[in-house]
């Protein structure tokens, strides 16, 4: 028995729907009338023998089976475009796609790609900024540099570093911490939760009461909160690896309590196959250098010595 011939044109026109949920909307991104968008949904509804829509008055909704098949029509096609595109490229220009915890990719990875660059001239580098672990099934990314506790079973984790708190603030800021009133605090999301260093559990580590009076200003990432430490605006727990930059130029500086060591830590996630490639192994060789120069030993950091070029 043959397999149905399904339309490839409707194929493409249902994956542009899917992202937009409105036929007039898919008509202007594919070039085309709103009526060939609805007569190519028809025909594709009649090949497959099954409803794909709710209409709405301004827009449409898919159904539970049309959600689950966009997820692979919509993979299929990222890999037909990925596939062109390696095809269409020099045979020396290999293309990189990797997804770093927002922050981090701000402070810490940005800073350091002219080094990157200088060690990978032949790669085309693709940045994504991702919290949550992405879903290496539906997207075509290489590998996430993430934070969590690297447990995934279903993909290669390669541990990068542990990641350190402590306070900070601008130079013209800082004082006795008991004697502040405005802290500023990073509002973790439900990925990195368990994660996450409240003030009152970092007055508690250090044996100190909460002062009194407290003004709390409240950020969803933590780059966010150094730079409102950067301006003044109050004290921030800084993050070491993300805070390196800021401490080292001496925008921020770092009060002198010891660290504490966050339950997550930094991996390089990837799926199994791209892992065992040597591109990848290079690089994870080299994201793990670049932690290694921002990581300065563990003693130092707990007991609460401030390190040379971040007083």
């Amino acid at each position: 028995m043959s397999k149905p011939n399904y339309s490839m044109t409707a194929l493409q026109t249902f994956s542009v729907v899917t992202k937009v949920l409105n036929f007039s909307k898919a008509a202007q991104v594919l070039n085309i009338s709103p009526s060939a968008v609805s007569h190519q949904m028809k025909l594709l509804e009649s090949q497959l023998g099954m409803s794909l829509f709710h209409r709405k008055s301004k827009g449409v909704m898919l159904t539970d089976t049309a959600k689950q098949l966009a997820k692979q029509i919509n993979k299929g096609f990222e890999l037909i475009d990925s596939g062109v595109g390696a095809a269409t490229q020099t045979e020396s220009v290999q293309r990189l796609v990797l997804a770093v915890v927002p922050s981090l990719l701000e402070n810490w990875l940005i800073p350091r790609l002219n080094d990157f660059y200088d060690c990978f001239p032949n790669i085309e580098l693709q940045l994504i900024a991702a919290d949550q672990l992405v879903d290496f099934n539906q997207h075509h990314i290489h590998g996430h540099l993430h934070f969590g506790h690297g447990q995934q079973t279903e993909v290669e984790c390669v541990f990068m570093a542990h990641e350190y708190v402590y306070p900070v603030g601008a130079p013209n800021y800082v004082g006795e911490i008991n004697a502040l009133s405005t802290f500023l605090a990073y509002h973790s999301g439900v990925e990195d939760a368990p994660s996450n260093m409240s003030w009152k559990i970092w007055f508690e580590s250090q044996g100190l009461d909460l002062p009194k009076q407290l003004n709390y200003r409240r950020f969803s990432q933590v780059s966010h909160t150094l730079t409102a430490a950067k301006y003044g605006q109050g004290i921030a727990l800084g993050w070491h690896h993300i805070a390196t930059g800021l401490l080292g130029d001496g925008t921020l500086v770092r009060l002198p309590y010891k660290a504490i060591q966050l339950p997550f830590s930094y991996h390089l996630m990837m799926p199994k196959d791209v892992a065992k490639r040597p591109l990848m192994q290079q690089v994870s060789h080299w994201l793990k250098s670049q932690f290694a120069c921002t990581h300065p030993a563990v003693e130092q950091l707990q007991r609460g010595d401030i390190p040379k070029g971040a007083e």
